[in-house]
């Protein structure tokens, strides 16, 4: 049987975790009311055990034969929004006997967790009523300027950016602060803020399930906690105490659940075509179960490219041939580029998985943050069995590709050269494969995100978009291949010696050079856009700066290779050291949150998600090492 303690680990909501019943503290007293009532028992002097019972001033003040107790209970728990007194509870010991002082201890942190549970959810369902009514506003100014629309017979596919005027009435006027009566609008917008809105109600939907499971497990905590009191000291406080918890405001409002039915009965109307089953499909997606064929795929996939790597290795160990081969300029112009970017790219996807890994283990919920349409996220189990199938067709091609090129037969080694290119356009056909196999909906919305990126001034930022670009960042190595493979193939279609143009044209040199700071360019871009889409967020501002000074240092490093003088080296060796600096100490502090010295975590953030501090440290770590490897990476470019 799941413990409880575990239970609640796995079912509570990470950024409310720290207004969840302290299970594991209140288990900690109890466990010192027991040894504390073993040492009364073996001194003779415990002789109140199971004769006391707790009573409280809510229901009927009862005791049996000793002590007893009274929870006075203040404030108005069902006026919420007329009145701003809190409701409180504090428990008051009784009796003949003195308590034990954990006794005491215990329901003193007892009535604190039903306190703030009570306030907690108080303020979280003040939250979701006032964005229930921000959210039928909204729906309202849709549905009116859908009706205009109509009436203004604008809803054919060839209208749809036609703008017309559109009076606006009350509810647009309070939903967009309009001080002038119309407004331009069109169809492709009116979809488009549909499709906005609808998603929004699907998360608030969301969130109001999660308000009701945050009650049910507070509820079912505290009667665990009673229950286990009971057990160790032998009274019978369980029932009585629970009737207090059961009156509380948490437990026994039914606001929530009015917003739900409320919720349900206009996401029907209004998404769905009165088509009831179909909305609850949508606000209530069922689970994705980790299927046994996907499972049994995986398994498979990883035996094979395992053994496909060890033959690989076996092989390149017992040939000299191949030894010689590998040392070629053949190889490392023509070969070495394209597997080493489909090596490159298939550990990112490992570690992709990784982080759904981890994600999905601390309860994150990564669809919502990076607008997955719902039900299209890739969970960790299927990212696994994209990267062993790819890793197996990968070392499959490395090993082919090494056995045919080493061969005695020229028809077997023409057959080996071609390989590595055509795994390459094979690769790239798979992402754009316009069929809905293998994850088509992913595929389209990186390729989306992708597109996004490079045109980053012209859309406004989202977070994969600028997630995907610091991804990019971190992958200047497989740009650069690109721009290798791309050299040597073209120059090869023209007749040019590709190793003399690819290796030792000046121009060529410097395009690579422009192709590595590309990444940077864009989120640099990407910076400048939410700057300007919200200027308030002047953080943006010092963001871009990270990313200049990356460029700035390429470019004097341009100039360095034309210009080898002490003043250009020492102006390198600064502006790499300043970019290095500054991109440890952004990523570290903003964007992590971490060295903060008056933390409650020393040099860390108040709130961290895993229970060892050392995954931090080890990350500062390895983020200082990487960064002084990409220093010493442009030194050497």
């Amino acid at each position: 049987m799941v413990k409880f303690q575990k239970q609640l680990e796995g079912q509570l909501v990470p950024e409310w975790r720290n207004a969840y019943v302290n299970y594991k503290q209140l288990k900690k007293i109890i466990g010192q009311i027991r040894e504390q009532i073993v040492l009364e028992q073996q001194a003779g002097n415990a002789t109140h055990g199971a004769q006391h019972r707790l009573t409280f001033s809510i229901c009927t003040t009862r005791s049996r034969g000793g002590n007893s107790l009274v929870v006075n209970h203040k404030g108005q728990p069902h006026d919420l929004l007329g009145s701003e007194a809190e409701e409180s509870y504090q428990t008051e010991l009784l009796g003949p006997l003195p308590w034990l002082e954990n006794e005491e201890i215990f329901f003193s942190r007892l009535d604190s967790q039903l306190n703030m549970v009570n306030n907690f959810y108080k303020t979280k369902e003040r939250e979701f009523l006032l964005r229930s009514k921000q959210l039928e506003v909204q729906l309202e100014t849709l549905v009116e300027i859908r009706g205009q629309l109509a009436a203004c017979k604008i809803g054919d596919q060839d209208d749809s950016d036609k703008e017309i005027d559109i009076e606006s009435g009350e509810n647009a006027n309070a939903t967009n602060g309009m001080k002038n009566g119309s407004f331009r609008v069109s169809r492709s917008k009116v979809g488009h803020a549909q499709k906005m809105l609808r998603t929004a109600f699907v998360e608030h939907y969301k969130g109001l399930t999660l308000l009701q499971n945050y009650s049910s497990l507070n509820t079912l905590a505290f009667a665990k906690i009673l229950k286990k009191y009971d057990k160790v000291t032998g009274k019978d406080v369980m029932d009585t105490y629970l009737r207090s918890v059961e009156t509380s405001y948490f437990s026994s409002s039914d606001k929530v659940v009015s917003l739900v039915e409320k919720l349900e009965a206009l996401f029907t109307k209004h998404f769905s075509k009165n088509n009831r089953r179909e909305a609850l499909v949508s606000l209530r997606p069922s689970p994705q179960c980790d299927s046994k064929k996907k499972t049994f795929c995986l398994g498979i996939f990883t035996g094979c490219s395992s053994s496909l790597f060890f033959t690989l290795v076996l092989v390149l160990s017992t040939h000299s041939q191949i030894a010689d081969y590998l040392e070629s300029s053949s190889f490392r112009i023509s070969v070495y580029p394209i597997f080493s970017t489909f090596a490159l790219l298939l550990f990112h996807t490992y570690m992709y998985g990784l982080n759904l890994y981890l994600w999905e283990r601390k309860r994150i919920n990564y669809a919502f943050i990076f607008e997955f349409a719902p039900g299209t996220e890739l969970r960790c189990l299927e990212v696994m069995l994209l990267s062993t199938g790819l890793t197996t067709v990968f070392t499959a091609c490395v090993l082919s590709h090494v056995v045919l090129i080493t061969s005695r037969s020229s028809d077997l080694v023409k057959d080996g050269q071609i390989i590595p290119i055509t795994s390459f356009l094979v690769f790239l056909l798979f992402i754009i494969l316009p069929f809905n196999i293998c994850y088509k909906s992913t595929r389209y919305y990186f390729l989306r995100c992708v597109w996004r990126t490079i045109c980053s001034s012209l859309y406004k930022v989202k977070f994969a978009d600028f997630f995907l670009a610091d991804q990019f960042t971190s992958q200047i190595t497989v740009l650069r291949n690109l721009e290798n493979i791309s050299c040597y193939y073209v120059s090869r279609y023209t007749g040019a010696d590709s190793s003399e143009v690819c290796s030792q044209n000046h121009a060529i040199q410097h395009f690579e050079l422009f192709v590595a700071v590309l990444p940077y360019w864009w989120r640099l871009l990407q910076c400048l856009r939410r700057w300007r889409d919200d200027r308030k967020d002047q953080s943006q501002i010092a963001n871009g700066g990270k990313y200049i000074s990356s460029l700035i240092a390429v470019l004097i490093r341009l100039t360095y290779e034309t210009n080898k003088t002490k003043l250009c080296l020492t102006l390198y060796i600064v502006s790499s050291t300043i970019a290095t600096v500054y991109q440890f100490y952004w990523d570290v502090v903003m964007d992590w949150g971490l060295l903060q010295r008056k933390s409650v975590n020393p040099w860390l953030r108040d709130q961290i998600i895993l229970k060892s501090r050392a995954p931090y440290f080890m990350s500062m770590k390895l983020l200082a090492v990487a960064c002084g490897i990409f220093t010493d990476w442009k030194m050497n470019t």
